[in-house]
């Protein structure tokens, strides 16, 4: 069988889904340096172009309007 897909669609996926197994392994990392750091510092995960809908990690979009609060 021949895939549909073209290698770009491929690779995507493929990055895709590294993406989504990394992630939670980030923020657990990001949030105990933030922890170690102290009060004054604070972590985020962000995305540029991906909502990838985990507690924690935020599309640019969403991280823009956190830093204007700040």
């Amino acid at each position: 069988m021949v895939s549909s897909l073209s290698l770009y669609d491929q690779r995507d996926m493929r990055t895709a889904r590294k993406v989504r197994s990394e992630t939670p392994t980030k923020l657990h990392l990001g949030r105990a340096w933030q922890e170690q750091a102290g009060p004054g510092y604070r972590y985020f995960l962000v995305f540029q172009d991906k909502d990838i809908s985990m507690t924690g990690a935020n599309p640019m979009s969403e991280f823009l309007k956190i830093l204007a609060e700040l």
